[in-house]
């Protein structure tokens, strides 16, 4: 093979190899998290609804977690308290993607910086996946926590990390995966979560953790 030819083929092969980078498959489903600003994920199967608010019975579990809260810090769990805590919380996701019937579920909240707030640097937002799993091992009812954490490359994002968990609530065995990241001046936090109903959902909900991609312009 000769030298000029070798030249060729590298410069081809490098070319291929920028095309990849650059361009990544064009998203079955672009979700809007913001001005000009847009999350493309695929979505595996029709068992998979996406909705701007979250299903009833994610709902009814959040209320039950916020009146477990309250009690815990002396405070009355009434029902109007309750509601405003979880209509507060619901309200920071911009998209939910569930199973409506395993109760798998997929809380997508995009959160701009303040004005003039300075962005974070990887390392913050390495902490804030740990900060994200102590969360989850403080929890009411959860135990037995195993997690790992790791750096993921998303389209579009200027950092992003994984933290894939496993635990017992309430002695059921759960599964959690956060993608934790920063893109376009927004933290984004994906969090999803599974108590094993069917066993197709997270091999499934992976499929959209990796397909995700922060897409700005065009919105749909």
């Amino acid at each position: 093979m000769t030298q000029k030819l070798l030249g060729f083929i590298v410069a081809g092969l490098m070319m291929l190899l920028t095309a990849c980078a650059v361009s990544p498959p064009v998203p079955g489903t672009r979700l809007a998290v913001g001005a000009d600003l847009s999350i493309g994920i695929d979505i595996p199967s029709e068992k998979w609804l996406v909705a701007a608010e979250a299903p009833a019975f994610l709902v009814e579990e959040m209320a039950e977690h916020v009146a477990h809260d309250l009690e815990a810090q002396g405070r009355e769990a009434d029902s109007a308290t309750i509601e405003r805590a979880v209509a507060k919380r619901m309200a920071a996701n911009e998209h939910f993607v569930y199973n409506p019937v395993s109760g798998a579920h997929m809380e997508i909240d995009f959160s701009p910086l303040a004005p003039g707030a300075v962005p974070p640097s990887r390392g913050l937002v390495a902490d804030s996946a740990r900060y994200a799993a102590d969360s989850l091992g403080s929890e009411e009812g959860v135990s037995a926590l195993a997690y790992e954490i790791d750096r993921m490359r998303v389209h579009g994002a200027d950092y992003a990390y994984g933290l894939q968990a496993s635990f017992l609530k309430h002695d059921v065995p759960t599964r959690f995966y956060g993608l934790i990241g920063f893109a376009d001046a927004s933290w984004f936090f994906i969090y999803y979560t599974d108590a094993g109903a069917d066993g197709d959902d997270y091999p499934q909900a992976m499929q959209m953790i990796r397909s995700v991609q922060v897409v700005r312009g065009e919105r749909r």
